[in-house]
């Protein structure tokens, strides 16, 4: 039997603080110094005495200064016609009247949910406060509200939540629910079913188009991936705009058997190929917050198949404090190039006391003490690879809002993308934690204007 994970944690102190950033306009092409975002070509230049007018003259002649400004009281901005910000700095700072020079460094702004419970999310922003009875690290998050000024979701992409099911009239869950455009049909097991418009996915336990949750577990991973933002209720997903499907394989006990695992996937393949010419039902992610059987190749033949239809496959990495290098645990120890791998996190940037870990496994997120929707109106903290999953699910569906990526691109565009932290080294392959907005700006305009609606609150220098 396969078997969901997640661990429950209580609630705690909620700080709500609300951190801006300058926004720099669109005026100029940006580039990467140090990985952070900069004006190319621009540095500012402080001097160590008032330079002669000859004497900047010559040095804006050395550097290949098209443009030459004072900003403030003794800072000069330039710009080379024909060296990169690099060479400019290092250039500069050989020469004895120079004090620094330093990259002309964009600043964007970040938007901040209205949604009352949105401080108690440290996984999308850590601002030190308490949860569970620990005191977070700052920015130790996957960086979603500085994402939020590029991008806050899209209906275009689904992801299938393969879990217990989801509470599809949750409040915070119902506008960001797919629902069939039309009637439409599935063959599951050698069945034809018909699923009416206006469902929301499958059952494959009962071979139905309902997949209601009857576990929580599913209703908390959906949440996480795409709770209604900013819309003054409860707690933001990943993506305030979404569409979730679900696909039940889970029961009410949270075990399911191999063969809805490979039915849930099917259902969902044959309901984007049933929309394929309208794209009503893009399914562009795959969200496995369960794990724990032994290797099936029927199983990783389905992972496989959702590959050739443009599904990532993201999978937890287990709850056994185990090294999955040792002890496989599958589906996300299963070699298909869709898969994701995700150990879980605490709030101070420290692998979760019982994740799994090893080389194996590829990245980690937040998984400690998550606060997300459960069934009937409510909302509660649990903790496991289960929560860290849907961050990057969630991840995955907010760049894909913005970038037009295939599979292994966007697989790659997460993975090279990360926070290297020195407390995953040698617990998680890439020692790295998922930061969404860098994997955004990898991707996208970084002069993108916030979505329509998105609060730009006030700013601060």
């Amino acid at each position: 039997m396969l078997r969901l994970f997640s661990v429950a944690a209580a609630a705690a102190a909620t700080i709500a603080i609300g951190v801006q950033a300058l926004a720099q306009g669109p005026s100029r092409r940006s580039v990467l110094v140090n990985g952070r975002e900069a004006v190319a070509g621009e540095v500012l230049v402080k001097f160590t005495r008032v330079l002669a007018v000859q004497e900047r003259l010559q040095l804006e002649q050395d550097v290949d200064a098209g443009e030459s400004e004072t900003i403030g009281p003794d800072v000069r901005r330039m710009r080379s016609r024909s060296l990169n910000v690099q060479t400019l700095i290092a250039s500069l700072r050989t020469r004895a009247t120079v004090q620094y020079a330093e990259p002309n460094y964009i600043w964007h702004t970040t938007v901040s949910s209205n949604d009352p419970q949105f401080g108690e999310l440290w996984g999308l922003r850590n601002v030190g406060q308490v949860i569970g009875g620990r005191t977070g690290v700052v920015n130790a998050d996957i960086h979603a509200a500085s994402a939020w000024s590029i991008a806050t979701g899209s209906r275009a992409n689904v992801v299938v939540v393969i879990d217990t099911g989801i509470d599809y009239t949750h409040p915070d869950l119902a506008a960001n629910v797919w629902s069939a455009p039309a009637a439409f049909s599935v063959t599951i097991g050698g069945t034809t079913i018909v699923c009416a418009a206006g469902t929301h996915g499958f059952n494959a336990i009962t071979k139905a188009c309902d997949p209601r949750d009857d576990n929580n577990h599913g209703t908390h991973v959906a949440g996480t991936i795409g709770g209604a933002g900013n819309n003054a209720l409860g707690v933001s997903g990943v993506n305030w705009n979404a569409s979730i499907m679900g696909a039940k394989f889970l029961d009410s006990a949270g075990s399911g058997s191999s063969v809805n695992a490979i039915n849930a996937i099917e259902f969902a393949i044959q309901a984007k190929n049933a929309f394929a010419a309208t794209a009503k039902a893009n399914v562009r992610v795959l969200s496995n917050s369960w794990g724990g059987g032994g290797f099936s190749q029927a199983l990783l033949d389905e992972i496989t198949k959702a590959n050739a239809n443009g599904m990532l496959f993201v999978a937890a990495a287990g709850n056994n404090a185990s090294n999955d290098d040792t002890v496989p645990f599958y589906p996300a120890n299963y070699s298909a190039p869709n898969v994701v791998s995700v150990a879980a996190t605490d709030n101070t940037d420290h692998l979760a006391s019982f994740s799994n870990f090893g080389a194996s496994v590829q990245l980690a997120a937040p998984g400690v003490s998550i606060l997300s929707t459960t069934i009937g109106n409510t909302y509660q903290y649990f903790s496991g690879t289960s929560m860290a999953t849907p961050h990057v699910s969630g991840s995955a569906a907010l760049i894909l809002s913005r970038c037009t990526l295939d599979t292994a691109t966007l697989k790659t565009t997460i993975l090279s993308n990360l926070d290297i932290v020195p407390a995953l080294s040698g617990f998680v392959g890439t020692g790295g934690r998922l930061n969404v907005d860098k994997a955004l700006r990898a991707c996208a305009p970084v002069t993108a204007p916030v979505a329509p609606g998105a609060p730009t609150g006030t700013t601060a220098r």
